[in-house]
This record gives C-alpha cells, sequence and structure tokens, in this order.
C-alpha cells in the first residue's frame, strides 16, 4: 500500500472555519460526574462492547455456518444457498432456539465481517471453534476496535490501512481523515474517481469508502459483488 503525503485537509478530527455544528468541549456539562470521569467511563464502556461484539459476531457466524440442511452447509455470501435453507434456518432459531436471528442478520454491519473480515483473520475458521478455543478467535488489532473494520471494508487495502491505524493509534476520526485522505490521492493518480466517499448517503449505515471497480451494472441497477479481490 502506497502512504500519501498529507494533501486533503480533515473532515472529521477538527471543526474547520465555517462547518456547523462545532464541537466546544467548554460547553458541555454532565449531570452528576466531571467530564474527564464521564470520558474515561465511556471510552472503557464503548471498549468493551465493542471488543465483546466482534467475539459475539464471531461466534453466531460459526454457529450459523455450522447449520446443514439436507447434507448441504451454509455457505457464503448467503445468496449462494437456497431460499428454502436460509428460510428453514431462520425458522430453526425462532422455534427451536427461541430467539429472531434476523436482528443480527439483517444489520447492516454483521454481513460484512462475515464477508470481508472472518476467513482472513482466522483462516479455518468454522473448522475451528471460538467456544472450545477463544484464543485463536481473537480481535488482531490493540489499538482500534470494530468500527474501524467498516469504514474500509470494500477496500482491497483495508488490511494495510487498519494496520496502521493501530500502530499509530489513531482515534477514528483521525483514522476516517487518514483514509479519506488516502483515497483521494488514489483517485488522482488513477486520473478517475474509483473510489467513492459514502457519507450521510444512507442514515442507516455510517461512513464508509466504496470500490467502484467492484460495482457492475445489471439490469436491475448496481449490484455490489463485493468480493475481496
Amino acid at each position: 500500500m502506497r502512504h500519501h503525503k498529507k494533501t486533503y485537509e480533515e473532515v472529521f478530527s477538527i471543526d474547520h472555519k465555517g462547518v456547523r455544528p462545532k464541537l466546544y468541549m467548554d460547553k458541555i456539562s454532565i449531570e452528576g460526574m466531571e467530564l474527564e470521569e464521564y470520558i474515561i467511563l465511556f471510552k472503557d464502556h464503548l471498549s468493551d462492547f465493542y471488543s465483546t461484539l466482534f467475539y459475539d459476531c464471531v461466534r453466531f457466524s460459526w454457529l450459523r455456518r455450522k447449520f446443514c440442511y439436507y447434507g448441504r452447509p451454509t455457505i457464503l455470501p448467503m445468496n449462494k444457498n437456497s431460499r428454502m435453507h436460509n428460510s428453514v434456518f431462520v425458522k430453526f432459531v425462532r422455534r427451536i432456539i427461541g430467539k429472531d436471528p434476523q436482528i443480527i442478520t439483517r444489520s447492516k454491519f454483521f454481513p460484512k465481517l462475515e464477508e470481508y473480515y472472518f476467513e482472513t483473520f482466522f483462516p479455518g475458521f468454522v473448522e475451528g471453534n471460538p467456544f472450545t478455543n477463544p484464543d485463536y478467535y481473537e480481535f488482531p488489532f490493540e489499538n482500534i476496535s470494530i468500527d474501524y473494520l467498516m469504514a474500509v471494508y470494500h477496500l482491497d487495502d483495508r488490511f494495510d490501512l487498519l494496520k496502521k491505524a493501530d500502530k499509530d493509534k489513531m482515534s477514528y476520526a483521525i483514522f476516517v481523515d487518514y483514509v479519506i485522505n488516502h483515497v483521494l490521492s488514489e483517485n488522482e493518480s488513477l486520473g478517475r474517481d474509483r473510489y467513492i466517499i459514502r457519507q450521510g448517503m444512507d442514515k442507516h449505515f455510517p461512513f464508509c469508502v466504496k470500490d467502484s471497480d467492484k460495482e457492475v451494472k445489471t439490469k436491475y441497477g448496481l449490484k455490489n459483488y463485493g468480493k475481496e479481490a
């Protein structure tokens, strides 16, 4: 991966003149505690929450992919399974397990984790067992969390970007600004807009960058294959 010189201004980590709304730290107050105490509490909680969320997604994905029907295992992406297979899995979880899996499977981020990260992070993902060997399935970074993964899931060099963020201990805002500078510099080098920044285009999904070379036209419009190159 090429590391580009800083060319484009910050978007997330700094409020520039004319940008609204602005973050004024001296205008923030927390009822019943000091602001610094609140920041530490919030940071510790969200770090723990995201760590647990990642591992819970790993275990759920493993359980789902172990499910076989008429001898056929569950495969990814899910649209490669028969419609009957996917429907039967949902019925099984609702009726026998007693829960609804679609609160997870139909979320915006979970399918991205399954398709773009788990197999690379954990070779032999299904052959192992995260319940009996949790150490193998640990989140592979020390200083970043699951939210960073969603910003770059569609990029071929996502792992290099994540390693850079982890090594430099970037906050999420600084990381996103680094990614923006990276992809815009890449577009400039290519002389075309290969990378498209998605921010605010989908109110149900956070910031991310899309690779237009991975989108192909079908008679129904644009279909994002998103398969790792």
